[in-house]
């Protein structure tokens, strides 16, 4: 398993109740962790919960998709992306949480050797941006 944890910094003029509600936003969670998202589907759980979405992305590589999971918790939300590449399994627990001003993603990848070094170097360039992202979103609401 290979682990890594992005943090970004939460404006003073964000409140935790703000973020919280951001990353209970199941949808507003998915264009931001899907940059090139071209669609997805509620297939089971609650939204206000525990959901499974299917969700197509397009990815440097070409189109994936893939099923991710969101499960709302009091300090935050936990992603599960369950991805099928064709050079094996992929599975990236995500736990975003709202912690002492900041917002804290760790960040566990399950599969092969290959895939896991390929998706930790993918989560530490990309997952910033997309914290930035989410940010900017609350800021605007």
């Amino acid at each position: 398993m290979a682990s890594t944890t992005v943090s970004t910094d939460i404006p003073s003029t964000i409140t935790t109740e703000q973020m919280l509600t951001a990353l209970h936003n199941h949808e507003l969670m998915i264009k931001t962790l899907c940059p090139g998202l071209i669609s997805y589907e509620f297939e089971s759980g609650d939204k206000e919960s525990e959901a499974t979405y299917s969700v197509t992305d397009k990815k440097p590589i070409g189109q994936t998709t893939f099923k991710l999971t969101l499960t709302n918790v009091p300090d935050g939300v936990d992603s599960l992306v369950n991805a099928n590449p064709p050079v094996g399994i992929l599975v990236i627990a995500g736990k975003w949480r709202v912690n002492g001003g900041k917002l804290v993603e760790d960040v566990e990848i399950e599969g092969n050797f290959m895939m896991k070094k390929m998706a930790k170097s993918n989560v530490e360039k990309t997952h910033p941006q997309q914290h930035s992202l989410l940010i900017e979103q609350v800021a605007k609401a």
